[in-house]
């Protein structure tokens, strides 16, 4: 019955996650944890397996659409796999406890910053100065997309590629919750190529994660397995979905996401 009720939810907030970007990873950990009373490191590893399929299925549909940027995906990847592996191991080295209150704190932080200037049309540039500034640094890479032009310097995909994949070894979640922030707010990318291009990432990153807590046992067969099956139909049901979503409207959903993720660990805590 537990398995079942799993794969209901798994696929429901799969859903979710693949329309704004995130895989749905960072909506199952709390599942785990506070429901299924899973260590969070297993927890980490049981869902980030299963985030492989979801976002293969996801991007398919997206590439049918033409909604990735795969040069900006590409350069911020590399050092996201980088960033992967070596957040991976500290889950082994990290107190459970500390793990679990800077996941929580740490994503709710995003999610509050995705409400800012929510008012603002959706085609104007609201960006922090220094990272205008920064974006204009030789090389990088230029693209235009929904009538928006943006750059990506290297030097600022290097060190949020790295803190993405970091970020994503550490917490099981794909690196899609801090990669599609990234574009919107570091990048000035449209939404929903940002989501649609994170989802591309995370097939990358989730098969590097998987490996590396596979080989530090942290990976539970007996959760990943249903969880997986409810990533894939999530994945279908999130592209039917996503058709109908302004810029706008997705990116409150993105704040929305994560801070109600960040909330739900912290009362895991407290409790």
């Amino acid at each position: 019955m537990e398995f079942i009720l799993i794969l209901i939810l798994a696929s429901l907030f799969a859903a979710f996650g693949t329309i704004i970007g995130f895989g749905g990873g960072i909506f199952m950990i709390p599942i785990l944890v506070i429901g299924f009373n899973l260590p969070i490191n297993v927890a980490v590893g049981s869902v980030i397996l299963a985030l492989f399929p979801g976002s293969l299925v996801s991007s398919y549909f997206n590439h049918k659409r033409k909604k990735i940027d795969y040069r900006a995906g590409i350069t911020l990847e590399i050092p996201t796999v980088i960033g992967t592996i070596l957040g991976a191991y500290l889950t082994s080295v990290l107190a459970l406890n500390i793990l679990e209150i800077v996941f929580a704190v740490f994503v709710s932080a995003v999610g509050f910053s995705m409400f800012r200037k929510i008012s603002i049309n959706i085609s104007e540039d609201s960006r922090p100065e220094i990272f205008k500034k920064l974006n204009k640094l030789n090389p990088a890479i230029t693209s235009t997309t929904k009538n928006i032009q943006y750059r990506m310097s290297y030097l600022l995909t290097g060190i949020f590629g790295l803190s993405a994949g970091f970020i994503s070894g550490l917490f099981g979640i794909g690196g899609g919750f801090l990669k599609t922030p990234i574009m919107v707010n570091v990048f000035n990318i449209p939404p929903s190529v940002a989501s649609a291009t994170a989802l591309f990432m995370i097939v990358f990153t989730s098969l590097t994660g998987s490996i590396s807590h596979f080989y530090l046992g942290h990976l539970n067969f007996s959760y990943s397995i249903p969880i997986v099956i409810g990533f894939i139909l999530g994945a279908f049901l999130g592209n039917q979905l996503n058709l109908k979503i302004s810029e706008k409207t997705l990116k409150i959903l993105i704040g929305f996401g994560l801070f109600a993720a960040g909330f739900s660990i912290l009362l895991n805590i407290i409790l």
